[in-house]
């Protein structure tokens, strides 16, 4: 039976750790505060963690309950201060930042956190700061700006998009898709269920196909090449330039998109 809304936010029963400077105010002497808050996923469906400006690391460990570290740095007390992080929601067990007030940019908020390893975790965002996933359960959505995707082992289909920085997803279940600009992308495809697009500009893809995939591929780039020369596609037109051709018995549209990069797409374990 699924447990009543718990709208309210878990804030008691932490452990709470401090490294700051006390007192100091200087704007150029960092001052850091952390801490190390343990819930329980029960109730929940899976885990979404909303942050701004700062990290998210998210991998499994084997206890039953979410483990949830907190740095956040910055050259005012006060500042750390007005930004905390809640844990709690509805459906989801949400970790996100919240800020009292006007936003205090300057202030870093970086997220570890640890989850049972069958517990889905199925949203990560940020912005200024890199997002790294590893062997996590579920469907996973990943979002940042100015900040590189490291998403590795999860047993779900990975969407993941960033802004200046490159995507890695390797040795995932699926792919709904990638999308970056100003970075490169690093990505397995085992398997997609719709149209999917890998997309960059100012970067490189590197894909790596399953071998029983089965899809029409479609691969672009503007101003470098295209290596398929691993791939066996069927009713294929390919030209320095532009790849198109059938994977397999057919399916979905597979993109690889790139305006300055070049693209190689190679079959899975080569």
């Amino acid at each position: 039976m699924r447990k009543p809304s718990r709208r309210s936010f878990l804030t008691g029963g932490a452990t709470l750790g401090l490294a700051s400077l006390a007192g100091c105010t200087a704007p150029s002497i960092e001052t850091r505060k952390a801490e190390t808050r343990v819930v329980s996923p029960d109730g929940f469906d899976s885990l979404e963690v909303r942050n701004r400006n700062g990290t998210i690391t998210i991998e499994p460990w084997a206890q039953n309950d979410v483990e949830v570290q907190v740095v956040k740095r910055g050259f005012v007390t006060e500042d750390l201060d007005s930004v905390r992080v809640d844990i709690g929601g509805d459906e989801s067990l949400t970790v996100e930042r919240v800020v009292r007030g006007d936003d205090p940019e300057p202030v870093v908020v970086e997220l570890e956190i640890r989850v049972p390893s069958a517990f889905p975790v199925s949203h990560a965002s940020t912005s200024n700061g890199s997002v790294d996933i590893q062997r996590t359960a579920g469907d996973l959505e990943v979002q940042t700006t100015n900040g590189d995707i490291d998403v590795q082992r999860v047993d779900g289909f990975v969407d993941a998009t960033a802004s200046n920085g490159s995507v890695s997803a390797r040795g995932v279940g699926g792919l709904d898709g990638v999308r970056t600009t100003n970075g490169s992308i690093a990505v397995d495809v085992f398997s997609i269920r719709s149209d999917t697009s890998i997309e960059t500009s100012n970067g490189e893809i590197d894909a790596a196909l399953a071998g029983d995939l089965d899809a029409e591929l479609v691969a672009q780039t503007s101003t470098e090449s295209i290596d398929v020369s691993g791939l066996s596609l069927a009713d294929a037109s390919i030209s320095r330039t532009h790849v198109d051709g059938t994977l397999g018995d057919g399916g979905p549209t597979l993109t690889a998109l790139t305006s300055n990069g070049r693209i190689e797409l190679s079959l899975l374990g080569e």
